[in-house]
């Protein structure tokens, strides 16, 4: 059975398919000698719109017939896959993507005070993959309670329960809203520092009750003030991320208050300066 009738066939097979390949596709040459049934060569083709199986006819300067060498192309793709991008958080936050940030921790206010409870959220766009601006609000919750023992009794299964007299209790409620840019350098060992800055107006709700006397004390005050800060985050599957940060707060807040014996109208001020920690979870999308 003669090779070179089957290898023209399939070549001819090969040339009426080429064609409809797409564009895209990168393509390499394989070169066969028909007669010795051997590989030639391997080269890079052209464009897919200009490849296809073709037969080319050549003189042998040894032979004294023509000879045919027959030219298949083969196609290989590989699609990129996320995991394949150096930093995944980066190449999903582009000029018009939008991020969101949910957070947790304390703010630890200058002096003696204890202490507060934090929670918030952040969110804005990336004018690129480095600076972000957005929009914050932070709630700040403080509670306390002042009781005295009163006696102790023995309970049936063992052990004792207290019975205390609530003497009195006050709670605080901050909330500091502010826009901010966010500066994102780059990626560094896997761990991704920010530092962002931002200011807006606080407010801050004051509750007290004194069970001995039946006063009430309720008030609102307001001010202006702003927060620097500094952490890192760690990405997480897709466009998720972990994130600490430590910041600073420096605000003030006031209201007017009228003396009723003298007339008088005072401006009462609530320092809220201080240190704290976030720990949170961001995403983009």
């Amino acid at each position: 059975m003669q090779l070179r009738p089957v290898v023209l066939a399939v070549a001819g097979a090969l040339a009426l398919h080429a064609p409809a390949r797409a564009d895209s596709l990168a393509l390499e040459k394989v070169t066969l000698d028909p007669e010795l049934g051997t590989v030639l060569a391997i080269t890079p083709a052209a464009p897919a719109s200009e490849a296809a199986a073709s037969a080319l006819a050549c003189r042998d300067p040894d032979r004294s017939s023509y000879g045919t060498r027959v030219i298949l192309e083969s196609v290989r793709w590989h699609p990129r896959r996320w995991r394949d991008r150096g930093d995944r958080w980066e190449s999903s936050h582009g000029r018009t993507s939008g991020y969101s940030q949910i957070h947790a921790g304390f703010l630890d206010p200058d002096g003696e005070q204890r202490p507060s409870f934090l929670a918030g959220f952040r969110g804005g766009l990336g004018v690129d993959e480095h600076i972000q601006l957005g929009l914050g609000l932070d709630w700040v919750h403080k509670s306390e309670r002042n009781s005295v023992l009163v006696s102790s009794v023995p309970l049936p299964g063992g052990g004792t329960s207290e019975r205390r007299l609530e003497l009195a209790r006050a709670s605080s409620n901050l909330f500091p809203m502010s826009g901010y840019v966010q500066v994102q350098p780059g990626n560094v060992t896997g761990l991704m520092p920010f530092f962002g800055v931002g200011g807006g107006y606080n407010v801050l709700f004051l509750s007290a009750d004194n069970f001995q006397t039946s006063e009430h004390f309720d008030a609102t005050y307001g001010g202006w003030g702003w927060q620097a800060w500094g952490g890192v985050s760690v990405p997480l599957s897709g466009n998720s991320r972990i994130t600490a940060e430590v910041f600073r707060n420096q605000s003030e807040v006031g209201r007017d208050v009228d003396d009723p014996q003298t007339g008088v109208t005072y401006r009462e001020i609530v320092n809220l300066d201080g240190v704290g920690m976030r720990f949170g979870l961001g995403w983009g999308f």
